[in-house]
């Protein structure tokens, strides 16, 4: 087929790849050309020329005429490689391979690109999709789970006679030593420390367990990977217990109503606790939906993720990843180790999960298309400014850097098919979703009943 300015041939090389010869007349490079020379008659200093008005032969001899249709070339080519898309009605879906084949002064110029299409992909019925619905209902122990919470806030700790237990305080001196000598960055003093939070010395909540005040401990740890130098290191320890405490938390009862929220009841504290879990599980749940329809759909397609996206998402997938771990001060292979797996384990899991993700996006893409789903600019500045609350920066700025750096596009598609995703969740088939407002009335009625009964007995 052909266009204005290119010629083109495609040939088939593999599922869903395909290599374009293309032919571009010389003349079409003139613009490119152009542009160039007059790039290097503002950058080259030639004495009797002011700037801007450096003649062409000049540059030529100064630079080299094949540097100048080099620049040119690579100014041109990713127009010239769009007008070939375009001539062949292709939707690419990665990066080309571009090789020349042919660029010679006085001839056309030559160029083939393979290049990585769009599946044909073919939506399953969505009405076929058969999930759970997630529990999204508000029963009495979620309520007394909360009040324990608050309870925990403004619980008091006070001296006990008895040994240290899980959950206990313990008012400590701890010194740490290598070879006779104190490390200070691993010492305290007065330290007041939970028994049970693994925040100390690995072994040392087992040591805490059972022990009085004036007991004295020794012990040697090798310190794990989050003790910075010490890690994999022998360490000594020498622990002083001053003092063990025990919380006291207060009775739920309407005095403790109006300290923690300044509510008459406790009746009514729990009242405004169950309302609040209530949006919270709804939405939750929503989340919850959404994420096993798009596992459904995903296992109910036959679609084959595209090997390149497949490998760019695993690339990106491992590369977060090891940072992470870095972060941690962590290999991949301790990691895989830590897990009780391998390093080719993990990577398997990436793989997987990396051509799921892929598979995901494209399904809901086409969902989108078949739809006629849009993302207007309302929504993209939402989704903006969300952005820009999260890293504490201006809409104005976050929309700029996006649209700088060519990915206000991806936001937009993430947009978009989260939009596909919403079409597919209320379209699948949800054993147990309540949707009708009398049920989710009656729902409520039954809880209230419920907290109810808990109280009367």
């Amino acid at each position: 087929m052909s266009s204005p300015d290119v010629a083109t041939e495609r040939e088939s090389v593999d599922k869903d790849r395909i290599k374009l010869r293309v032919e571009v007349p010389e003349a079409a490079l003139d613009p490119a050309l152009s542009a160039v020379y007059r790039r290097w008659s503002q950058e080259i200093k030639v004495p009797g020329f002011r700037r801007g008005k450096v003649p062409r032969r000049l540059i030529d001899q100064r630079v080299g005429i094949e540097t100048v249709r080099d620049e040119a070339l690579k100014d041109a080519l990713p127009g010239f490689y769009q007008q070939a898309l375009e001539a062949e009605s292709l939707e690419p879906i990665a990066p080309p391979e571009v090789n020349i084949v042919k660029f010679t002064a006085g001839t056309p110029l030559v160029f083939e690109a393979t290049v990585d299409v769009r599946p044909e992909v073919v939506v399953p019925e969505l009405g076929d999709l058969r999930v759970e619905a997630p529990d999204s209902e508000v029963r009495p122990h979620d309520v007394d789970e909360q009040i324990d919470r608050l309870r925990e806030r403004f619980a008091e700790l006070e001296g006990v006679g008895r040994e240290a237990r899980r959950g206990d305080f313990v008012l400590l001196d701890l010194n740490a030593y290598q070879h006779d000598e104190v490390i200070e960055d691993a010492s305290a003093t007065a330290y007041l420390y939970e028994v049970g939070s693994r925040e100390g010395p690995p072994s040392l909540d087992e040591e805490l367990e059972g022990t009085r005040p004036g007991a004295i401990l020794r012990f040697t740890d090798r310190m794990g990977p989050g003790a910075g130098e010490l890690a994999d290191q022998n360490v000594s320890f020498t622990v002083l217990v001053k003092e063990v405490k025990a919380k006291r938390l207060p009775a739920a009862d309407d005095e403790f109503a109006k300290t923690a929220g300044e509510y008459d009841t406790i009746a009514d504290l729990r009242e405004a606790i169950k309302d609040e879990l209530r949006e919270v599980k709804k939405a939750r749940a929503r989340e919850e939906l959404r994420g096993a329809v798009l596992e459904a759909l995903i296992d109910a397609s036959v679609l084959e993720a595209p090997a390149r996206l497949v490998e760019a998402e695993f690339t990106h997938r491992l590369e977060h990843l090891e940072e992470e771990l870095t972060g941690a001060g962590l290999s991949l292979s301790r990691y895989a180790k830590e897990m009780d797996s391998t390093e080719l384990e993990v990577r398997s899991d990436l793989r997987r999960g990396a051509g799921r993700a892929v598979k995901g996006e494209l399904l809901l893409e086409q969902i989108a298309r078949e739809q006629g789903i849009q993302v207007s600019d309302e929504e993209l500045g939402r989704q903006v400014a969300f952005l820009a609350a999260s890293a504490g920066r201006e809409p104005r700025d976050v929309a700029q850097s996006l649209a700088d750096s060519g990915q206000l596009g991806s936001v937009a598609a993430d947009i978009m098919r989260r939009k596909a995703l919403e079409f597919a969740t209320e379209h699948a088939n949800v054993i147990g979703l309540v949707t009708d407002e009398h049920e989710q009335t009656d729902e409520a009625d039954q809880t209230d009943e419920a907290d109810q009964t808990v109280k009367d007995e």
